[in-house]
């Protein structure tokens, strides 16, 4: 049903098409020129019938083609930013101030980053001290109940 439909406008179209050229073929011819005269009325009648047997689908694909360009204009519009801001970011990068301040900020870096971890170092090494001497001063006391026994033991027995 579809295709007889899109057949016969198709069909329409044609004859419509076929029409307009008659009236340009039996024209009356101007002298001297390439120019014909034709009934204005009736052709204007054509080309509004034309228009009307025009299918949907072909003003609903010219309205997608327009969003399409507009689509593509938007996207080159911000292609072309992105581009814009790299290539700043490059000449600036590239420029004297440029290096200097990326290594600069990159030196704060290392920098900062070398600090943390001395600290966590320092708490790592704070805490394995803090261990020894903790086994050192039990070690010490053992060795000194060790001696006060021993001690006592010369005492009693003298």
């Amino acid at each position: 049903m579809v295709q007889d439909t899109r057949d016969s406008r198709r069909r329409d179209i044609l004859e419509l098409i076929d029409r307009l050229e008659s009236q340009v073929t039996e024209g009356k011819r101007v002298l001297l020129s390439n120019r014909v005269i034709v009934e204005e009325g009736e052709f204007l009648a054509l080309l509004d019938q034309l228009r009307d047997a025009v299918p949907v689908e072909i003003q609903q694909a010219r309205r997608v083609i327009q969003e399409r360009q507009k689509v593509i204009l938007d996207a080159q519009t911000e292609a072309e930013k992105i581009i814009m801001t790299a290539k700043e970011r490059v000449e600036y990068l590239i420029s004297e101030k440029g290096l200097t301040a990326e290594a600069r900020y990159r030196g704060e870096d290392y920098l900062r980053h070398g600090k943390e971890h001395s600290k966590r170092l320092m708490g790592d090494v704070d805490r394995y001290a803090s261990d020894v001497l903790e086994q050192l001063e039990r070690v010490i006391r053992n060795n000194l109940k060790d001696i006060e026994h021993a001690k006592m033991n010369i005492a009693g027995q003298n």
